[in-house]
């Protein structure tokens, strides 16, 4: 049996900066409580009798179909550069994407 989660603001806050997200004080209070209602809500899930429940892989007995796979022909360059909205030497040309960090 697991450790029970000790949910206080310490780890609301180090949720919330690895979700970036820039909570108040009283959002964190807020989700304090909330995430104790969430896991005293889910923590019934542990006194479920699973002794003889099988794997929920293992529950359906349908098989993966596949195909053969088939080389087919493509568009034409020439055509497909016809509904770019700017193209040169047979390639598109997409506007520059600069992120600052």
């Amino acid at each position: 049996m697991s450790a029970e989660i000790q949910v206080d603001e310490k780890l609301v806050k180090e949720i919330a900066s690895l979700a970036r997200l820039d909570l108040s004080q009283e959002e964190t209070e807020m989700f304090v409580s909330q995430f104790r209602d969430i896991l005293d809500y889910v923590s019934i899930l542990n006194d479920v009798d699973t002794e003889n429940v099988p794997p929920a892989y293992l529950s359906t007995a349908n098989k993966s179909v596949t195909r053969e796979d088939r080389i087919e022909d493509s568009v034409p360059t020439e055509e497909f550069l016809a509904n770019a909205p700017q193209s040169k030497d047979e390639y598109v040309v997409i506007p520059r994407v600069h992120i600052e960090q």
